[in-house]
């Protein structure tokens, strides 16, 4: 997967870029463990937010385990360009669901060591991130009944670094921390601006992706900030089921309708259960902060996206769906079966405002968030077998249904006060 990125870079780096390209394998690799070297050292000495009350408190001075995320990091690690694939290259503790079954192929789960993905609490600013309303129904799989935040919905240009704090963390934040707590960032950038576009795809064959991302930085008001990012992505489908028994079984094969399944596109591996679904999704992220007098700052920061997705089904035989008449003659509507497909139209938003500021020494943040996820369901290129029985046969044509909705709500408000004591 190639990645084109367009961003203002100082002549001395794009020099200092090109003489890296150039160099002998032995001082690239050099130069390599330096870079990493530099990088680790410049997050060990990063202030630090996430577990912790203190102010001032840098990764290397703090008790909990801190790994940060630099921008830089993310955009690097990025070849699939989405935060999941992101952090689960960065994270060691992080492991990231491949695929899933059905609907369970079109939100993709994440976890910490091994355990439920709902025991993984993601902030945002501080500030907790509503769930997605898709539940991962995938009977065996180690990710049945997820239901994480998507955290796909927030574009990785609209962030300046990521906290993870990577061990529990129930004693301070909650039980839907029991594994850790993931803490992004926001960009607070008022001038500037990063592009980013991406296309790949698999060398054999789908999952074709095309990226479109960006962010920019404005000074509306004197002391503060205004930054607006978008995210544009689409993946396409990708096949890797196996051979489906029931298609080469020469005892199906004897006869028809069975027989015709060898005339279907892509015979044998006709049955595309296992493999990426199709996901096109549209996110916009905004995060703004003005001063109030001398001591205190409003904030306000928010997202909406859209997405539609689609995962096969099973393969449909043909004998699936039949009818027999009084005079014992059957009929089959779909001699060569079907495809029946899971759908999904998505929109997820998230408002968060509050005022912070300094008073006497004490720190105090008053916040208030509302954020949800709507999932409207339906399923494509069906037929109900019952119904063509029950109206005595004749033309039944393959349709869209409209199954229902799923929705996932979450208002939050809190108070933080705090303030640094000297006990010797």
């Amino acid at each position: 997967m190639s990645t084109i990125q367009r961003k203002a870079l100082p002549g001395a780096l794009i020099l200092a870029a090109t003489a890296f390209a150039v160099a002998p394998p032995s001082l690239r690799a050099a130069g390599a463990d330096a870079a990493a070297n530099a990088e680790n050292e410049s997050s060990l000495e990063e202030v630090i937010v996430t577990g912790t009350r203190q102010e001032g408190l840098t990764a290397a001075e703090s008790a909990a385990p801190i790994q940060i995320l630099s921008s830089d990091a993310l955009q690097a690690a990025a070849s699939s360009p989405n935060l999941m694939a992101a952090l689960s290259q960065l994270v060691p503790s992080l492991t990231m669901q491949a695929f899933g079954a059905d609907m369970a192929g079109q939100t993709l789960q994440y976890r910490l060591y091994g355990l439920s993905p709902n025991d993984v609490l993601v902030l945002v600013d501080g500030k907790r991130r509503h769930t997605t309303s898709n539940l991962a129904v995938d009977v065996g799989s180690p990710y049945q009944g997820a239901a994480n935040v998507d955290v796909n919905m927030i574009p990785i240009d609209a962030i300046d670094h990521i906290e993870v704090y990577t061990e529990g963390a129930a004693a301070q934040y909650g039980t839907d921390a029991i594994t850790g707590v993931i803490n992004i960032i926001l960009k607070k950038n008022s001038s500037g601006g990063i592009v980013n576009a991406t296309r790949g795809g698999y060398f054999n064959g789908g999952g074709v992706t095309d990226d479109v991302s960006g962010s920019v930085g404005f000074e509306p008001l004197s002391g503060g900030y205004f930054t607006i990012s978008g995210d544009w992505y689409g993946h396409g489908h990708s096949n890797r089921g196996g051979i489906d028994e029931r298609l080469v079984n020469p005892a199906n094969l004897a006869t028809a309708p069975y027989s015709n399944v060898v005339n279907v596109t892509g015979y044998p591996y006709v049955n595309m259960i296992q493999g990426d679904g199709e996901q096109h999704w549209k996110t916009t992220f905004l995060n703004s902060g003005a001063p109030i007098g001398d001591s205190a700052n409003a904030y306000f920061f928010g997202s909406y996206g859209e997405k539609t997705a689609n995962s096969y089904e099973n393969y449909r035989p043909p004998t699936e769906t039949s009818f027999t008449n009084s005079a014992g003659v059957t009929t089959y509507p779909f001699p060569f079966g079907y495809n029946p497909q899971e759908s999904n139209k998505e929109t997820d938003y998230q408002l968060n405002a509050g005022v912070k500021g300094l008073l006497a020494d004490w720190h105090w943040d008053l916040g208030t968030g509302l954020g949800g996820n709507k999932s409207q369901i339906s399923t494509l290129d069906t037929a109900n077998p019952q119904l063509y029985i029950q109206q005595g046969g004749g033309v039944l044509n393959l349709q869209n249904i409209y199954d229902g909705y799923l929705k996932s709500s979450q208002w939050a408000s809190t108070l933080d006060v705090n303030r640094d004591l000297d006990v010797g």
